[in-house]
């Protein structure tokens, strides 16, 4: 995610005394969060298919788990798009959509109508949009919502009696039919999400549909920041049906947000990472762990745990973030950890894949904002054959991607400077 007192574009062509006093700014005027910590958890940690291990994943994330569940991966653009515009389509009586960033571009024209038709049908259709990642959404497209009948509100607007809170994002991709199906993940609405991943112009991601019980709890997530701005809650068969059983996966719902507690995205990561016994898989496009996190990887190589890490190349929204992780991608290969640059395009995927049975996924990154400041929604997939699917999707991505041996990780005094100043404001990334 952009940073939020700058652009990354603005970072490479400021001056070096402009981009000093930008960051001597962000440590100044955005609260810090390097004192939270994550929630503490056994010494004794159980593997992750064990009664033990749920239980006590259910008491990190304060939810239970949910079995039953079909859950379909979509990668790309060019699958979820028209996966979630047709889900839509078919709406009978409510849509709930909270999302994080969108650009003015085809796909917003696309969800815009489609939000507007069902709109002008009876549905009820009620949007949350990010006032920091949606600016540029489009006035033509909200003025269209508007008049529709969409009910559409704006979360964590500035505030001139409040500018901190500004710093205090929904990062969220929340998509729900019906009260029956659900999408998650990390995409948001742009012309870079609109494709196969096929050239550096269009992003490599993945979204997830889900049936089933647990979509009643991604209802709930919804309806918790649809309180936080509107002081009303959502209730009814329109959006809480009941559900049947849809497939063969236990999954755990996971929100993230710091205002209502205590933190659950890291110390969820944090627990699989150190349960695990064979293998850690991860592709995450901001990979900026904190100190528990290395040290959670760190001793997970040492007991013989496989550690296999997936992370942009050249292609990146964030020049910033390799020079900011570089020492802690060196502590990990000397560790023995296996490293990769994805060299095709800009990978925006957000995967974990623990002992081939336990999948994270949804649009909580592995770094500090995301522990600390966002508003997330990650999920838990206890399934093997789910997690295989999971394992094969990165496999083909390995294959456009390049190893990360100690000379890549090499820098020359300009990039050492940038990140010795972006580790300063990490959690603000």
């Amino acid at each position: 995610m952009t940073a939020m007192l700058f652009s990354m574009a603005e970072w490479g062509k400021s001056s070096f005394l402009h981009r000093l006093l930008l960051v001597i700014a962000a440590q100044l005027c955005l609260p810090s969060c390097v004192f939270h910590r994550l929630q503490p958890v056994p010494v004794d940690l159980p593997a992750v298919t064990s009664t033990a291990f749920a239980a006590t994943a259910s008491q990190l994330a304060r939810e239970t788990w949910r079995e039953n569940n079909q859950v379909t991966t979509l990668a790309n653009g060019g699958h979820f798009f028209p996966a979630m515009l047709k889900a839509m389509k078919d709406a009978k009586h409510s849509i709930t959509w909270e999302n994080f960033v969108a650009v003015e571009s085809q796909p917003v024209a696309d969800f815009t109508q489609v939000l507007c038709e069902r709109a002008a049908a009876g549905v009820k259709v009620h949007v949350i949009l990010d006032h920091y990642g949606c600016c540029t959404f489009g006035d033509r497209y909200l003025d269209a919502m508007k008049k529709a009948g969409v009910e559409l509100h704006w979360y964590s607007p500035w505030r001139l009696h409040h500018p901190l809170g500004y710093n205090h994002r929904t990062h969220r991709r929340l998509l729900i039919i019906d009260g029956k199906t659900a999408f998650i993940g990390g995409a948001g609405l742009a012309y870079a999400w609109d494709g196969h991943a096929e050239d550096p112009s269009r992003w490599r991601d993945t979204m997830y549909q889900l049936e089933g019980p647990v979509v009643a709890d991604l209802q709930r997530t919804f309806n918790d920041n649809w309180h936080e701005v509107t002081r009303t809650t959502l209730e009814g068969q329109a959006y809480f049906p009941k559900l049947s059983a849809a497939g063969h996966s236990r999954v755990l719902n996971i929100p993230g947000s710091n205002q209502d507690g205590a933190e659950t995205i890291g110390s969820l990561f944090r627990f699989a990472i150190r349960s695990a016994r064979s293998s850690i898989v991860i592709s995450h496009a901001y990979f900026i762990p904190t100190r528990a996190i290395e040290k959670a990887l760190l001793d997970a190589l040492a007991r013989g745990v496989r550690v296999e890490i997936l992370v942009p190349g050249k292609h990146t929204d964030m020049p910033l973030c390799p020079c900011v992780t570089a020492p802690v991608l060196r502590r990990l290969l000397k560790a023995g950890a296996q490293l990769h640059r994805f060299d095709a395009c800009m990978m925006h995927g957000k995967l974990v894949v623990i002992d081939d049975q336990l999948s994270i996924i949804g649009s909580g990154n592995i770094d500090p904002r995301s522990f600390f400041i966002n508003d997330e929604n990650n999920v838990f997939v206890l399934c093997a054959s789910f997690a295989q699917e999971q394992l094969k999707m990165h496999a083909k991505d390995l294959e456009r991607s390049s190893p990360i041996d100690p000379t890549a990780l090499k820098q020359r005094p300009l990039e050492w400077l940038k990140g010795a100043l972006g580790r300063l404001v990490k959690h603000q990334l």
